[in-house]
């Protein structure tokens, strides 16, 4: 496994067929320069399988020849941590609420509703989401390793790990392909087939 860093020179990526790179961005808009290192890589020639939260943000690149985007299609919004902290935050409480607004009629129940909305919604932002976000990338990590099979990836010359979440896939992929070199530099690796 060869790895460089953010600092480190422009990797060179060598093989004997046509090169194939993992470009990994899970955020939900894709920075300019991923977008344009995805373009810069298929230029040269490479087979590009870039993993993504959501596709809707590559739009304008999807299509094109040599590139294919594989999305989760909303998989981290079904994991078992995620559909846990609907049901006891936000789910449970308000059917418990709905009913007993049936029971003693809407008016009187209305405030607590309001009350429980607002108090679910900041220990959703203030409490629950600081926390996931320690295991965030290690879920997300695990979301894509089921899917690997699927996605017919069955060597890699060259691993990218654009933003901090998918660095632990990066290294991950990195272990399962140990030819490939794992970088998080945006700038793209040199790339050149052995004759």
């Amino acid at each position: 496994m060869t790895t460089t860093g953010e600092n480190a020179e422009a990797a060179t990526v060598t093989a004997g067929r046509q090169p194939r790179v993992l470009l990994l961005s899970f955020n939900l808009r894709p920075h300019e320069r991923v977008i344009a290192l995805a373009e810069n890589l298929i230029e040269q020639g490479a087979l590009v399988d870039v993993l993504v939260m959501d596709d809707q943000g590559w739009q304008d690149v999807i299509g094109r020849p040599n590139l294919r985007v594989h999305s989760l299609d909303g998989a981290e919004r079904r994991h078992l941590v995620m559909r846990a902290e609907r049901v006891a935050v936000f789910r449970g409480p308000g059917a418990v609420l709905s009913g007993l607004g049936k029971l003693t009629g809407q008016r009187p129940v209305r405030p607590l509703v309001r009350g429980h909305e607002k108090l679910a919604g900041a220990f959703h932002r203030r409490v629950f989401m600081k926390s996931y976000a320690a295991v965030r990338p290690m879920v997300l990590s695990r979301l894509f390793e089921r899917r690997l099979p699927d996605l017919g990836i069955d060597r890699v010359d060259a691993i990218i790990a654009s933003d901090m979440l998918t660095v632990t896939l990066g290294w991950k992929l990195a272990k399962r392909f140990p030819n490939a070199v794992a970088t998080t530099s945006l700038d793209p690796p040199v790339l050149t087939a052995e004759r």
